[in-house]
């Protein structure tokens, strides 16, 4: 249970912490108000958590209980959005269960691609599990201590 509060509380600082800091003490953001928001939090555990800001912040999050391991933690998920300092539309769709967070959006780095021979090699090896380690003999022995 603890480790899913943790999870939890992660996963809420990361969506604060993901929301754009633009505009310093001088900026249109220091001004930005919330033009709507929408909070319920149910008995049953089920929650619902929506704004949107005058800037273009959005954030929209449901939670609810989630049978694990005889546990009935509350899971999460949700999205933010935002303008880039660049001017770019950022857009992150997040899940936070006892998986752990997981964050998806297009600024999210990734990644390179796997090289075509490496990707090959891995396939063959998959499809001949029987070939490992031919010829090889195994893994070195360790020599006898000297007693």
């Amino acid at each position: 249970m603890y480790s899913v509060k943790v999870t939890a509380l992660i996963a809420l600082c990361a969506c604060a912490w993901a929301a754009p800091q633009r505009g310093g003490a001088g900026g249109a953001d220091k001004d930005a108000t919330i033009v709507s928001q929408q909070l319920e939090v149910g008995f049953d555990g089920n929650y619902v958590n929506n704004f949107e800001t005058s800037n273009g912040i959005s954030h929209q999050e449901t939670g609810q209980p989630k049978q694990v391991d005889n546990e009935n933690p509350v899971v999460a998920q949700g999205s933010e959005g935002w303008s880039a300092p660049d001017g770019q539309q950022i857009s992150l769709t997040w899940t936070a269960d006892e998986n752990g967070f997981q964050a998806q959006g297009s600024h999210i780095p990734t990644a390179p691609p796997i090289p075509p021979e490496i990707q090959r090699a891995l396939e063959w090896n998959a499809a001949h599990p029987e070939q490992d380690n031919e010829g090889q003999g195994g893994p070195p022995a360790r020599p006898a201590p000297r007693g």
